[in-house]
């Protein structure tokens, strides 16, 4: 049990090292990411995204842990921390269905490993952005708001001997 347990959490020590440097070791006064002003979602120097006035960001508490099944084994997992971009009002509404929407959010994401979406040995720009239309997709579905959309912070994948 430890043997499989220890790369998962060597993977997220490694994930929070790494992120932590990149907040330390970023210039003064430039953002950690590389969103511009006029997009949806901004970040703080302290990496804290920032919404648009009309809206407003709530982030789910736990991480998602997908999978990645070949020749019926597990030969990796995908690890995927998520937020959404809801209308501003409603973050308490989210945060109470917050079950469904997870329950709904991992069925998404095992469709997309299903669907090979995370075979590449290296998480690519197009099943990232895959990923986030499936989960915001679901999200405006549930939640009936047609601008909510879902922010993926953090997606790695660890390969499993």
């Amino acid at each position: 049990m430890m043997k499989k347990l220890l790369p998962v959490l060597s993977l997220l020590l490694g994930l929070g090292a790494g992120g932590g440097a990149a907040i330390v070791l970023a210039p003064p006064g430039q953002p950690v990411s590389d969103a511009k002003e006029g997009d949806a979602a901004v970040v703080t120097e302290d990496g804290e995204p920032i919404a648009s006035p009309d809206m407003e960001i709530v982030k789910l508490p736990n991480q998602f842990v997908v999978p990645v099944m070949v020749s019926k084994r597990v030969r990796a997992v995908v690890i995927l921390t998520v937020a959404l971009e809801v209308e501003q009002g409603t973050g308490d509404y989210v945060r109470s269905i917050e079950p469904k929407l997870r329950d709904a959010f991992i069925g998404e994401l095992f469709g997309v490993a299903a669907l090979g979406g995370f075979e590449d040995q290296i998480i690519s720009r197009k099943a990232l952005e895959f990923v986030k239309v499936a989960l915001t997709d679901r999200a405006r579905e549930m939640l009936e708001q047609k601008h909510a959309s879902v922010l993926v912070t953090d997606m790695a994948r660890q390969d499993v001997n």
